[in-house]
C-alpha cells in the first residue's frame, strides 16, 4: 500500500475515533437528573412533596441546597462551555448535511427534555 494512502487511512481513522469519543462525551453530558436545571426552591418543593419531608427536614434540605447552589451554577456553566466546544469540534468533522442533522437531533433532545418538565414526577413525558 502506498505511503500516502496509508497516511490518509490513518488520519481518517484518527478523526473518526476522535469524533466517536467526542460524541460519547456529548451524550454523557446530556444525561442529567430530572430536576438538575431547576432553581433551589423548585428542587426543594419537589423533594418535599416526593419524599414527604418534615418541616425540620425541609429546612435542613433548604440550607444544603442553598450552600451548594454557587458550585452547582459554576459546574453548569462549565458543562455548557464544554458542550459548545464539543459541538464545534464535531461540526468541524461533519459534512454540512451531517451538521444540520446534528442540530436537528439536539433540538429534538431539548424538546424532549423540556416536555419532561411538564410531567408529574414518576411519569414519562408524553410522546
Amino acid at each position: 500500500m502506498p505511503t500516502h494512502v496509508r497516511i490518509s487511512f490513518q488520519l481518517t481513522r484518527f478523526v473518526m475515533k476522535t469524533a466517536i469519543k467526542i460524541l460519547a462525551l456529548a451524550i454523557a453530558l446530556a444525561a442529567q437528573p430530572v430536576f438538575a436545571g431547576r432553581d433551589p426552591g423548585e428542587r426543594l418543593e419537589h423533594m418535599k412533596k416526593e419524599l414527604k419531608l418534615t418541616p425540620e427536614q425541609t429546612e435542613q434540605v433548604r440550607k444544603i441546597l442553598e450552600e451548594f447552589e454557587p458550585q452547582r451554577k459554576a459546574l453548569h456553566e462549565q458543562k455548557r462551555a464544554l458542550h459548545e466546544q464539543v459541538r464545534s469540534r464535531l461540526k468541524a468533522v461533519l459534512s454540512k448535511e451531517q451538521g444540520e442533522k446534528l442540530d436537528k437531533m439536539a433540538e429534538e433532545r431539548r424538546a424532549r427534555h423540556h416536555r419532561g418538565w411538564d410531567t408529574e414526577p414518576g411519569k414519562s413525558p408524553s410522546p
